[in-house]
């Protein structure tokens, strides 16, 4: 199995775990209401905008994630599977986790959960922002075992490594 369809199947299950833990908090925040950021600007308003914007973000890598890895894993190098789309897909998922996962850290409530139950509105927000740098990062690894795979793909086509 090559390391871009590994590494497709870690950014798909990352990014489900993330889904699943963002539609459980809009659940809950939308029945007992969106907690302040921190900061003078930190709004419920704002809150809520970077949660959705994470949730979408979660939802978009998930599916693609689990599309991609399914014509890699098949060996279909179809229109889809590309190495052009594959490489523009990564980018933008790139650019949406960098962009909601900073975002994020900038507003969440506290810090360090010290002190906090075991499961708790902190250590539940803290979970989102990890898991959505480890999406980022994983995004990223994934654009660069992409690349080689199809580089070592189009050579074993051709026929072996020319220099």
């Amino acid at each position: 199995m090559p390391a871009a369809t590994f590494f497709y199947l870690l950014l798909g299950l990352v990014a489900a775990a993330e889904t699943g833990l963002l539609g459980y908090l809009v659940h809950e925040f939308e029945d007992n209401g969106y907690p302040a950021g921190r900061g003078s600007n930190g709004t419920p308003n704002q809150m809520r905008v970077l949660i959705i914007l994470l949730l979408f973000t979660a939802s978009w890598t998930t599916l693609f994630a689990f599309v991609f890895f399914c014509f890699v894993a098949r060996g279909t190098f179809a229109a889809l599977a590309g190495l052009g789309t594959s490489l523009l897909w990564l980018a933008v998922t790139i650019v949406l986790w960098a962009v909601s996962t900073t975002f994020f850290h900038r507003i969440r409530i506290g810090g360090e959960c010290e002190g906090e139950p075991t499961i708790s509105l902190c250590r539940q927000l803290e979970t989102v922002e990890a898991l959505g740098w480890t999406a980022l990062g994983l995004a990223g690894l994934t654009l660069i075992a992409t690349f080689f795979s199809w580089r070592s793909y189009r050579s074993y086509r051709r026929g072996g490594y020319r220099v």
